[in-house]
This record gives C-alpha cells, sequence and structure tokens, in this order.
C-alpha cells in the first residue's frame, strides 16, 4: 500500500512539471514579446498570436553565430481569431531563446 502511494504521489509531480513546460516555440514568441516591449504595436499584435502547430519548423544542430553558440532554429506561423499574422524566427541554444524575428504576412 505504502508503494502504491509513493508511485502515485510521483506520478503526479511528474504530469504537473508536463504541464508547465513550455514548447520551444512558445518560449521563442514571450521571448519575442519581451524584445518588443517598446513598440507597442508590435506588443499588441504578439499578444494576440497564437502559433500555427502544424506550420512549426525546429531544426537541431551545433554551431556558432558568430562567437554565439546555436543549438535550434525555430520557425512557426502565427495567427489571431481574425487573421494570419505572419510567422517567426528564432535562433534558441539550450532552450533558451536568443535572437527573434517577425515576419509581416506581406514580406
Amino acid at each position: 500500500m505504502r508503494a502504491m502511494k509513493i508511485f502515485l504521489m510521483l506520478g503526479a509531480l511528474s504530469c504537473s512539471a508536463g504541464a508547465m513546460a513550455t514548447s520551444v516555440e512558445q518560449s521563442c514568441l514571450d521571448y519575442g514579446k519581451k524584445m518588443m516591449k517598446n513598440n507597442p504595436d508590435m506588443v499588441a499584435l504578439l499578444k494576440q498570436a497564437k502559433i500555427d502547430s502544424s506550420s512549426v519548423i525546429i531544426e537541431r544542430f551545433e554551431g556558432k553565430v558568430g562567437k554565439q553558440p546555436v543549438s535550434t532554429e525555430v520557425t512557426a506561423k502565427i495567427n489571431s481569431a481574425q487573421e494570419k499574422l505572419g510567422a517567426i524566427f528564432c535562433l534558441v541554444n539550450n532552450d533558451s531563446p536568443l535572437y527573434f524575428h517577425y515576419f509581416s504576412v506581406e514580406e
């Protein structure tokens, strides 16, 4: 019985940790919101953005941009409830975004 309680507690902990995990593409979008904080129009646009999960491309590699190590490149389309907004591009190292760029639909 005691073993069952321990097993259930461990299962609950692992489920709650998984629920709190953020995808790399969502981390990139969140990073972009922080980077654009001085541009109110861009912040408003990114706040309404939802990532199109079918468009996410994650490429893993080991390399450098200049002297900065980069291990992941992320691209994804973003939409709002009303319209297509564009796409995001992000460079990541060890699950920490380093660079963010937004491409509007017109570009």
